[in-house]
């Protein structure tokens, strides 16, 4: 019997984003009717790594039951292109949603339900021995219902044991751990750590450090060589200032792990708020949007390709 081609089973609808290795639309699944985020790359382009597409794949396959990871619903081939079909994020990227925030800083309520949802995320990806490498507002989006989920996979690595050490530059240089951004990189899950407390900066902030820098090369010799940034007392609660103190450690051994961190005073305060709570970034958002907002004026600092999923 013959299998359905893709597009007997999906409906391209319009394009929601680019990402660094194609472009994100939002699509139905013909079958069911159920809005799904169609993720499509042409093989035949020169800058698209078929090694890291395929990568992503076997790790999203891998992760069809992980919490507060993007759902994967399959991989379909037409001609030269490969669809991806997952979980569509109807509110759009963390970093998408700060915009409509006053100089894209969002409150601490907010901060806290992201972090401990990511954190969730995290803590199965680690024991599972998967290493993000690409953790910030951009790849963490949040759904209709304030469902909060991590995404972009395609610079994930499948450590070999828990204790390997990876030694391959990837990820953003804005929250870029400093063992990532040395000349030879050594790391391992302890980077998502680091790179966690940075998106908890830049939530707390509007921007990561070193955000007036353009210069990739420059950022990294920074990270790799100044003290680890600080939140300021102005910058919210001593509870969330701690917890992003034990994320940006320079030695990785003396960050905590995701397990522990998910046990700080400051997740644990928000521990019975429903994610429910997301919803009014998403209403803000498309009513800031309506008013006039423009989705260009909070680009992230070289991370002009990473807007996701954003109807």
């Amino acid at each position: 019997m013959t299998q359905p081609s893709v597009h007997q089973l999906f409906r391209r609808l319009e394009t929601v984003g680019k990402g660094a290795y194609g472009s994100v639309h939002r699509g139905i699944h013909l079958p069911t009717g159920n809005i799904v985020a169609l993720k499509i790359i042409n093989l035949d382009t020169a800058d698209d790594d078929v090694e890291a597409i395929q990568r992503e794949v076997a790790l999203l396959t891998q992760l069809r039951d992980a919490p507060n990871v993007t759902k994967y619903y399959g991989c379909f081939l037409d001609g030269p292109r490969v669809w991806i079909a997952m979980e569509f994020a109807q509110g759009g990227s963390v970093r998408t949603l700060m915009q409509s925030s006053r100089d894209g800083v969002l409150e601490e309520r907010f901060i806290v339900i992201i972090t401990r949802e990511v954190l969730v995320g995290l803590v199965y990806l680690h024991r599972s021995a998967i290493i993000h490498r690409d953790i910030k507002a951009a790849n963490i989006l949040v759904t209709a219902t304030g469902k909060v989920i991590i995404c972009d996979f395609g610079v994930s690595a499948l450590s070999a044991t828990t204790t390997s050490k990876r030694n391959t530059l990837m990820g953003t240089p804005n929250w870029m751990a400093p063992e990532v951004a040395q000349p030879t990189p050594i790391y391992d899950s302890k980077a998502d750590i680091w790179s966690l407390g940075i998106v908890v900066y830049e939530m707390a902030k509007g921007a990561p450090p070193h955000s007036d820098l353009r210069d990739a090369i420059k950022v990294m010799q920074l990270i790799a060589k100044v003290k680890p940034p600080r939140l300021a007392e102005g910058d919210g609660s001593k509870d969330m200032r701690d917890f992003v103190s034990h994320c940006l450690r320079e030695s990785p051994n003396d960050r905590l792990s995701a397990d522990e961190l998910a046990k700080t005073k400051w997740i644990k305060s928000a521990s019975k708020v429903n994610v429910s709570v997301l919803r009014e970034l998403i209403l803000k958002y498309d009513a800031w949007i309506q008013n006039g907002g423009s989705r260009a004026s909070l680009a992230g600092p070289l991370d002009w390709e990473d807007e996701e999923n954003r109807e």
